[in-house]
Parts: C-alpha cells; sequence; structure tokens
C-alpha cells in the first residue's frame, strides 16, 4: 500500500531545476573552468612517470580549496535560490497555500539545491578521471578523496545557507547573517583576547591557539586542510643506512574534520526543517522570523559592535601614538559603551522596522550597560584572580620559559622540581613588581634619573600542568635593575637564579644537546682557543667522537654548577682575556630505530659555547685531545 505521507514532489522538483537552471549551469561550467580543462592544458605539455604524481596533487588541491571556496560561495546562493519564497510575502502565502504539506516543500526545494550542485561535481570529476585516464596519469584513489571533500563542503556549507534562510525574512540579510557566522567565533575570540591583552598584566593570550575556531567553519577548514606529499623510509640502503625519501603519492589531510562538518550539516538540515515547520508566515519580510531569536540578534549585534567598533574608535581617536601599557580601561569601556548601544538600538530598529525604538528597547539598553560596565569593572579589579595566579609546584609537569634581557637569554623547557621553583619564584616576583612595572611602561621607556641602572626584560612562561591543562603567561617591556641583585625575591635577583640554575644552564647553551636522550647526534665541530683577543693561532676542526666527549664534559661542568654566571645586564659570553670557542654540529634522526647514523634528516644545526677557566671538566676534555690551552687561567 502506498504512504500516503511524501517527503518529495516531483512537481515542485521539475519546477525548481526549470527557474533555477541559470544558477545551475554557471556553477557546473565553473568547476568544469577549474578541473578538466586545467589538467587537460597541463597533461598535454608533457609526457612522463611523473604525470599520475602531479595529476594527483591537482586534483587533491582542487577537491580541497576549491570544493571548500566554491562550496562556501554557491551553497548560499543555492539555498536563497531554492527558498527565495519565504521572502516574499505573496510567494510565501502562495507556496503554503498549496495542497503539500510543509515538510514536503522543504524537503523537495533542500533537495533540488543539493541534487544540483553534487550533480555537477560528478559531472566535473568524472570529465577530469576521462582526461586524466587519456595521459595514463588516472589515480582513482585521489579522484575520489578529491569528489568526496567537494561534496562534503557541499553538504555542510549548503544545509547551513538552508538553516539561515529559516531564520530570516529578507532575502538580503541571509548572506549577511551567513558570512558571519562562518568567521565570528574566531573574530570574537580575536577582539576579546586584543581587549585582554590590553589590561591585563601577564596576559599571553595572543599566543594561544583558538579555543573557538571550529565554530567558524571556513577559517577551520581552512587552517585543517592540507594536501601532502606522502614519505617512505628505506631501511634497506647499500650501506646500511636509513634514509628518508619522499614519494611520488599525496594525501589530503583533514579530511575526518571535513567529515564532522558534514554531519553537523545534515544536522542543521533536519533543524532548518524543525524551524520552517514552525516559521510563521507573517513573519516574512522581518529581519529575524523565529521570536526567541530576537533577543539574541539585538543582544549579539550589541557585542560585536562593542567589541570591535568600540575598541577602534577608542585607537584612532586617543591610541595611535599609545603603547598597550598606557591604554585607558575606562576610556577603552566608554567606547565600547557607546558603540555597543549604537549597536543595539540599531538591531532594534531591524526588529521593530521604526526608529521610535526608545521605550521598547531602553530597559535592554540599561541591561546590556550594566553588564559591560560590571566587566570593566572586573577587570579593572581582577576579580577572577587572573594576575596573582601561580600554579602549585606538586601540580606542575613541566615549563617552557622564554627570557630575554639586555644579557644573556633563556628558551628552554625545565621539568625538574628546583627549576620549576626557581621559575615560580621569577614569576611571583614579577607579579609582586605590578605596579612599578607597569609605571615605568606608562610613563617613558627611558630610564628615570632617580632609577638604578636597569635591563629591559621579555618573560614568558608557560606551565603544562598534570592534568593536562595549560597555564600561560606573558610579560613585556619590564625592568630589573642591578642594585636589587642582592634583594630576596627581587625581580632581578630570582631572574638571575633562574639564568643560572643547573638545567636551565645546561639548556641555554647546549640546546638540542643539554638532554643525553635527545635524538640529535654530532656530526662534528670546530675549536678556537681564544687567548688576550688573539683568535686564530690554536683553532681546528673537532671528529664526531670529539665532540661527544665535548658535550659530556659540558654537561658535568654546567650540572656542578662551574659555569653559572649568566647576567641580565651584560653578557658573560667573552668576559676574560681566556676561553675557548666551541662551534658543535649535529643532526636530528628521522627513522625510529635507527642501527647506523640517518643518511637523511629532518633538520640540522650548531651549537656555540664559551668554555671558561671555571669549566675544568671540559678545559680536561680538551687537554686530553692535546688541544693546548694556557696552563694559568687569568679570571673573568
Amino acid at each position: 500500500m502506498q504512504s500516503a505521507t511524501s517527503f518529495f514532489n516531483r512537481a515542485l522538483f521539475r519546477k525548481n531545476l526549470q527557474r533555477f537552471w541559470p544558477l545551475w549551469l554557471g556553477y557546473t561550467l565553473i568547476w568544469l573552468l577549474l578541473l578538466p580543462l586545467p589538467l587537460l592544458n597541463e597533461l598535454a605539455d608533457y609526457r612522463g612517470a611523473s604525470n599520475v604524481a602531479d595529476a594527483s596533487y591537482y586534483l587533491l588541491q582542487i577537491g580541497a580549496y576549491g570544493g571548500l571556496v566554491m562550496g562556501a560561495v554557491f551553497g548560499i546562493f543555492f539555498a536563497m535560490a531554492m527558498f527565495a519564497y519565504l521572502t516574499n510575502p505573496r510567494a510565501t502565502q502562495g507556496f503554503h497555500s498549496m495542497p503539500v504539506r510543509r515538510e514536503t516543500l522543504y524537503a523537495t526545494n533542500y533537495l533540488t539545491g543539493l541534487v544540483c550542485m553534487v550533480s555537477a561535481l560528478v559531472l566535473a570529476f568524472a570529465l577530469t578521471g576521462v582526461t586524466a585516464a587519456c595521459f595514463g596519469a588516472l589515480d582513482l584513489a585521489a579522484l575520489g578523496t578529491a569528489l568526496l571533500a567537494a561534496v562534503l563542503s557541499v553538504l555542510f556549507f549548503y544545509s547551513f545557507g538552508v538553516l539561515c534562510m529559516m531564520f530570516t525574512g529578507q532575502i538580503l540579510a541571509a548572506p549577511v547573517f551567513y558570512g558571519i557566522l562562518n568567521v565570528l567565533a574566531a573574530g570574537m575570540e580575536w577582539l576579546v583576547r586584543t581587549f585582554a591583552g590590553n589590561f591585563l598584566y601577564g596576559y599571553s593570550g595572543y599566543s594561544a591557539p583558538e579555543t573557538f575556531a571550529f565554530l567558524s567553519p571556513a577559517w577551520e577548514l581552512v587552517c585543517v586542510l592540507d594536501v601532502s606529499n606522502v614519505a617512505r623510509v628505506d631501511r634497506i640502503l647499500s650501506d646500511g643506512t636509513h634514509q628518508v625519501i619522499q614519494g611520488d603519492e599525496y594525501a589530503l589531510g583533514g579530511l575526518g574534520v571535513l567529515g564532522i562538518y558534514a554531519a553537523v550539516g545534515i544536522v542543521f538540515a533536519v533543524l532548518g526543517l524543525l524551524v520552517y515547520r514552525r516559521r510563521a508566515s507573517e513573519a516574512t519580510g522581518s529581519i529575524v522570523t523565529v521570536p526567541w531569536m530576537r533577543p539574541v540578534f539585538k543582544y549579539g549585534v550589541a557585542v560585536c559592535a562593542a567589541f570591535s567598533l568600540g575598541q577602534l574608535i577608542y585607537f584612532l581617536v586617543f591610541g595611535l601614538n599609545l603603547y598597550n601599557g598606557q591604554y585607558s580601561l575606562p576610556g577603552t569601556v566608554a567606547c565600547m559603551l557607546f558603540a555597543g548601544l549604537l549597536g543595539y538600538f540599531a538591531a532594534e530598529m531591524l526588529l521593530h522596522k521604526s526608529f521610535r525604538v526608545w521605550r521598547t528597547g531602553r530597559a535592554g539598553a540599561l541591561v546590556f550597560s550594566a553588564v559591560l560596565v560590571c566587566f570593566g569593572v572586573a577587570m579593572s579589579l581582577d576579580l577572577t584572580g587572573y594576575e596573582g595566579y601561580t600554579p602549585e609546584a606538586d601540580k606542575i609537569k613541566s615549563v617552557n620559559v622564554h627570557l630575554s634581557s639586555g644579557g644573556d637569554n633563556l628558551s628552554c623547557k625545565l621539568d625538574e622540581p628546583e627549576s620549576i621553583e626557581y621559575v615560580l619564584a621569577a614569576h611571583r616576583a614579577m607579579i609582586a613588581d605590578k605596579d612599578r612595572q607597569l609605571s615605568y611602561a606608562r610613563t617613558t621607556y627611558e630610564t628615570p634619573a632617580d632609577a638604578p641602572y636597569s635591563s629591559y626584560l621579555y618573560f614568558t612562561v608557560t606551565y603544562t600542568l598534570k592534568d593536562g591543562r595549560v597555564v600561560r603567561r606573558s610579560y613585556d617591556d619590564c625592568r630589573a635593575f642591578s642594585a636589587e641583585l642582592n634583594e630576596p625575591g627581587s625581580v632581578a635577583q630570582t631572574m638571575t637564579a633562574l639564568l643560572n640554575c643547573p638545567e636551565a644552564a645546561l639548556d641555554r647553551v647546549l640546546g638540542e644537546l643539554a638532554d643525553d636522550k635527545s635524538s640529535a647526534y654530532l656530526t662534528g665541530g670546530y675549536y678556537d682557543v681564544v687567548s688576550d683577543g688573539a683568535y686564530g693561532e690554536n683553532y681546528g676542526d673537532l671528529t664526531a667522537a670529539q665532540a661527544n666527549t665535548l658535550v659530556s664534559a659540558l654537561r658535568r661542568d654546567y650540572e656542578a654548577g662551574h659555569a653559572s654566571n649568566a647576567s641580565l645586564f651584560e653578557s658573560t659570553r667573552y668576559g676574560g682575556s681566556f676561553y675557548v670557542e666551541l662551534e658543535l654540529w649535529y643532526s636530528i634522526r628521522t627513522d625510529e630505530k635507527p642501527t647506523r647514523q640517518s643518511a637523511d634528516t629532518t633538520s640540522s644545526g650548531s651549537v656555540y659555547v664559551i668554555v671558561t677557566p671555571e669549566m675544568t671538566d671540559t678545559l680536561e676534555a680538551l687537554a686530553g685531545m692535546d688541544i693546548d690551552t694556557p696552563v694559568t687561567a687569568r679570571g673573568f
């Protein structure tokens, strides 16, 4: 027995194809210009084994990025075409008076747009496959992956566009909503981070990964999708070495994320149907057709205007010649309040289709103003405790430290309990010195006449906690004063202690070679014994074995504190009449279990070390290599 309930109407489907065939044809022609024709021209230029790899790379690039752009642009176009009747009162009444259920109308219109877009993709990729096969360059796996990526993009963006059409009754509002929502989360996160970075002492959100970028699909997919070469490792070379070689195959990264978005697209399509079933025909022509979405629209516009236009107004009027430390929180909040109220009443006018919105909107405006002012007060008083927070030492797994000064610098990862305590002491000293540090930043970059000799500091810490959380803090344009070097708890004393703790000192000098479990292996080096400023009189090359011996000696010296003389105020690398310059060369293994040194590597580098008279273990190692050094080392 045939079911009396149908979700598809053939007559309406054919009518849609007849009405919107120009859009369908234009979409198809663009895909033909993107895929088969350029590939035909490229393959016709040459013949050879590289054709398959080149064709695969081109297919994956167009399937990923071309599919993303075409899906994002034409997704809203097809959604606007299929549901344009919802923005015209007469057309809406005409469709809704038909003896067809709303579910049938929605499903038929939705499927019409989806069939048009997917059929164009299938045609374009089929012709592309035929073209590649004619030149012997067909890779079915790459062709299928590229087509799948393009279809998934279409499924998400078209469904997203249809959902936007369900929430508005004005045809031009749909692409605006669609475009803004595609980047809203990432944009607002950037604006909030900009605001916090200006006023929260130690805030380092600029370097943090985007927390809400996944809610901005267009931005997230651009970052995630990637076409890369598939590497192969040959472990049986004639000389017994391991070598990383690049194959002729390409893979599309991020396809799983794209699949998740496509699944979300299906959810959007179902949500669109639910909204359409309850959408009032009388709402046609309204900027927002769903009652519960009107407050969201109104306050959303206010918040976006406050954080974007408000901060821009303050910057253009007051902040063009100001540094971050000079920004005024009350001034910025005032500008944000002005811009937010403009956005709020503009949204109110759009909703009520009238300029007389003071009476209807004044209560909401007061609520918005109160919330924004409270936000500013909470920020100024640090009610969240953000600025003064430091993790407990026993909860820290490791910490990445970057310390730049007028003297020696440090950039390393520390995980020893003693080293973590040094980091926490330096961090707490910076917090305790907040008022003085900010006063210098807000006044001038020149040291006041009554201030002692100072050094500029840039201090960044990233704690990785044992529970997986990450805590970041960053302090720019700070100062340490030489007169406070012996004052317990001062910035100068704690930062100097951090520079000279054994683990930090070792990492500061040896870098990749600091850890004996590192995947780096030494390939050789160079030495130059400098006495009384004379270079080039006692120098030579080092073998890999000699370099390994010297690194072991250097580790012993730094772990024993023989070379802990770093300073915030001047470089200690060239501090005496005698020292030895060492340059040690290394490479990084790329294979997992090598039996010999790898023949190829992902990267290579070198470390530069100054051996001072106090570094007795290293000097003994040099003497054992018959490298002459002065018998009496004159002081540093």
